[in-house]
């Protein structure tokens, strides 16, 4: 999943409804109880989450 924008400063959170062996449910996502953030601004350095390491890294354009 990625998120981006060109204009706006925009806080989200993720729902994801599931559902195996018969059971299902929503699940939120979010930053700690926090909606992230991601803004669109031009011209400034972005970052990536690598899920592996856990660590926020400089974005490969």
């Amino acid at each position: 999943m990625a998120a981006r924008t060109a204009g706006c400063a925009c806080r989200w959170e993720l729902e994801l409804e599931w559902s195996s062996e018969g059971r299902s449910g929503t699940v939120r996502i979010n930053d700690g109880g926090r909606p992230f953030r991601t803004t669109g601004i031009r011209g400034r350095p972005t970052h990536a989450y690598d899920t592996e390491t856990r660590r926020w890294t400089a974005a490969q354009d």
